[in-house]
């Protein structure tokens, strides 16, 4: 019988990720060890500390783990429509007051960042972007061969909007990350809203894309989610992932917000991937879980305020982070860094152009691990 929303996450007990690992296995017991490790420590591949992938330290919540374990049943060997994908879609519209039809499911944000580049940039069509952002929109442009228009951010490493606007005029699509990866800065709602009205009127066909996957590490008061804009305007949409705050990368589940006949060109024109049963089930307990979201942010921003205060009392620059992650002003080139940390078993980020020869990103684990990385990092910075 097919679990209604209300009562899926009532279905507990069916033990922890730990017990899953029983001697009925084809893992190993080598490859069973690290499994078991790497659940309690976040460490894996050999002892190597993951810093380079912005994903979440702890991991989903419990109740979105025990919804999770509870739905692992022969019900799985049905899944060509697979169950709670609608209520997913449903859940999300009545989260945000909207319409479903104003809510586009994908596999993580990755093909809504692909389809929506394909739907509104060409060779004719241009697509701007600040540098360093997220790169999958602007490797998508040049994929398909479309004129790109590169901004550099200002001098506090943030997004300078006028130009932004500027640069916009008569383009496709502006892609924006708010808060930014990977310089971790962030525009409050008042910032963005002049932004969007001053594109909206002087290059009133212009797309905006407006990221918002770390919105839930923002500082209190730093933002608000610009989808009061994308349900004002055609031309404006946001995307959101449930792969950072919410824990749930290996699942692969992101969702856009706008304006039906947007979200329509947005997946006619690439592929948006099939949300499974466990995937649904995990994000729409996720999504319901503000307790944890809470939690989540608080002990990120603990963890994140410790790390840049090691590094400022070190003496390099770092701009304040409203993400899961921070941008480090180290005065020489990333892959130094990366490659002399790889030796103490340690994984920061990959180059960000044009700033690969003087900052690196470092991702935020735990509170244990960062104290344990912040050691390695004193010393191969001496």
């Amino acid at each position: 019988m097919k679990t209604t929303r209300r009562g899926f996450v009532k279905t507990v007990g069916l033990g922890t990720a730990a017990g899953l690992l029983t001697s009925n296995t084809f893992l190993g017991g080598a490859a069973q060890a690290q499994t078991r490790h790497a659940h309690k420590t976040g460490i894996y591949d050999g002892g190597v500390m993951q810093l380079n992938q912005n994903e979440s330290a702890r991991g989903p919540g419990p109740k979105t783990l025990e919804a999770v374990h509870a739905h692992v049943s022969k019900r799985m060997g049905r899944g060509y429509s697979p169950d709670h994908v609608n209520e997913l879609q449903e859940g999300i519209a009545a989260y945000y007051n909207v319409d479903t039809a104003n809510v586009q499911l994908a596999t993580g944000s990755t093909p809504l960042l692909q389809g929506a580049v394909r739907a509104f940039c060409s060779t004719e069509k241009r697509f701007v972007t600040p540098m360093p952002t997220y790169s999958t929109s602007e490797a998508t442009a040049r994929q398909i061969n479309a004129p790109i228009t590169h901004l550099d951010l200002d001098s506090s490493m943030a997004i300078d909007l006028n130009t932004l606007a500027e640069a916009g005029r008569g383009a496709a699509l502006i892609y924006f990350c708010n808060p930014n990866n990977p310089t971790g800065t962030v525009h409050g709602p008042e910032a963005v809203e002049q932004f969007v009205r001053r594109v909206m009127r002087e290059s009133p066909q212009t797309r905006i894309h407006i990221d918002e996957a770390y919105i839930n590490y923002a500082r209190p008061g730093a933002m608000k989610t610009a989808l009061p804009l994308a349900l004002e305007f055609e031309n404006v949409f946001i995307t959101r992932s449930f792969s950072k705050a919410h824990g749930l990368a290996g699942m692969r589940i992101g969702y856009a917000l706008g304006q039906e006949s947007t979200l329509r060109d947005i997946r006619s024109a690439w592929g948006m991937g099939d949300v499974n049963m466990l995937g649904a089930i995990a994000a729409l307990t996720a999504l319901e879980d503000h307790e944890h979201i809470e939690w989540e942010a608080q002990e990120n921003a603990r963890v994140r305020d410790f790390t840049i205060a090691a590094f400022r009392d070190m003496g390099f620059q770092v701009p304040d982070s409203n993400t899961n992650h921070i941008f480090v002003n180290l005065g020489r080139p990333a892959r130094e860094f990366r490659e002399a940390c790889l030796q103490e078993k340690i994984l920061v980020g990959r180059d960000f152009p044009p700033l690969q020869n003087s900052h690196c990103r470092i991702s935020l684990g735990s509170m244990e691990e960062m104290q344990q990385a912040v050691e390695v990092f004193r010393k191969v910075l001496a």
